[in-house]
């Protein structure tokens, strides 16, 4: 199989938005529950939940990260796809790929705190457990200003080296949606569940739209 760096990256792209908005964004909610109330993530209920789920807690958050993984991994190649020398907004794309690298990070290190909840629970040390649990629930305060500009930033490159009006609408249209996210996130704006779901819905269509059109090119 002949496998270019153009093609991974394009299905990295698509298949890892549609992956995140079917495990976290249906599978989770419909099996394991919300553990958010009045808007806010809620340690107890969060290991409630999972307990009551079982081992399919864990291992729907595995693959929610490795899907999330794979969106921020076709990130970080599409924008170094994009960092030729010499091309337009190559310094943002190049900026862009690092930030996509540390988002990485903050979801590993979050996810692996809720992962370790899970598994301290079902040992029944309860206290211990809860602990991680609020750890878990209420790190990656950076992780919507992180998201925001490592998207946003690739935006630049994506408009400047547009060879269609297709391209440079996706373009414009991630780089609105990650502007609004970092103001809302930088000055701790409610836009409420309906809100975060539209810029989360409409952020993954712009980047899949994204991977089909760069898969095109191959």
């Amino acid at each position: 199989m002949n496998l270019s760096t153009r093609k991974l990256t394009s299905y990295l792209m698509i298949a890892g938005p549609i992956g995140v908005f079917v495990v976290w964004g249906i599978l989770v909610e419909a099996i394991v529950g919300s553990s958010t109330v009045d808007g806010v993530e809620n340690a107890g209920l969060f290991l409630q939940n999972a307990s009551s789920a079982g081992s399919i807690a864990g291992i729907l958050e595995i693959i929610g990260m490795l899907f999330f993984l794979a969106q921020t991994l076709g990130l970080v190649l599409f924008a170094r796809q994009l960092s030729v020398e010499g091309s337009s907004g190559a310094a943002f794309a190049n900026l862009s790929a690092l930030l996509g690298i540390i988002l990485s990070a903050v979801l590993i290190s979050s996810a692996d705190l809720g992962l370790s909840a899970m598994a301290m629970g079902d040992k029944g040390f309860t206290s211990e457990a809860l602990a991680m649990a609020q750890i878990s629930v209420n790190s990656g305060a950076s992780f919507g200003i992180f998201f925001s500009l490592s998207f946003g930033l690739v935006s630049i490159p994506m408009i400047g080296q547009a060879s269609t009006s297709l391209k440079k609408y996706i373009g414009y249209a991630l780089g609105i949606l990650m502007t609004f996210l970092l103001v809302t996130e930088l000055f701790s704006i409610e836009t409420g569940d309906i809100g975060e779901i539209v810029v989360w819905l409409g952020a993954s269509l712009v980047f899949v739209v994204a991977g089909f059109l760069n898969l095109k090119e191959e």
